[in-house]
């Protein structure tokens, strides 16, 4: 039988510890809010699929849909807006064909109104 040295062992769990996201929340159900390096790539992930690259600063959801604010590859001079259908979304889909957006803020305020999307109700402040 073979031994690995404890020191070979020390070092692959201190690389194993360091793969995971630098930044993660959960938004609701399969959604998530995560940055794998820096807070500069948070991104929404529905399972292990993309949804809405990064800068995503700003997430609301209710039963049938996530929205976000983003600063586009983290140009804070632009703002753009994104929703998501979680009624015909799933996790095994890697198509993200039920994100609506890049919208502007006005395209975003009337679609609103009109679907009853809800708030932002968490943002993060060091990338608004």
């Amino acid at each position: 039988m073979k031994f690995i040295p404890l020191a070979t062992l020390l070092a692959v769990a201190a690389l194993l510890v360091g793969c995971g996201p630098v930044e993660e929340y959960k938004i609701v159900g399969d959604y998530t809010l995560m940055a794998m390096d820096t807070d500069e790539q948070m991104s929404i992930w529905c399972g292990k699929w993309g949804r809405v690259d990064q800068t995503v600063f700003s997430v609301g959801f209710n039963e049938r849909y996530v929205v976000a604010k983003q600063h586009p590859n983290g140009d804070r001079k632009l703002t753009n807006y994104f929703y998501i259908d979680r009624s015909s979304d799933s996790p095994s889909e890697s198509e993200a064909k039920h994100v609506i957006g890049p919208l502007s803020e006005p395209e975003f305020r009337l679609r609103q109104q009109e679907l009853s999307l809800p708030p932002f109700s968490r943002t993060i402040a060091n990338l608004e």
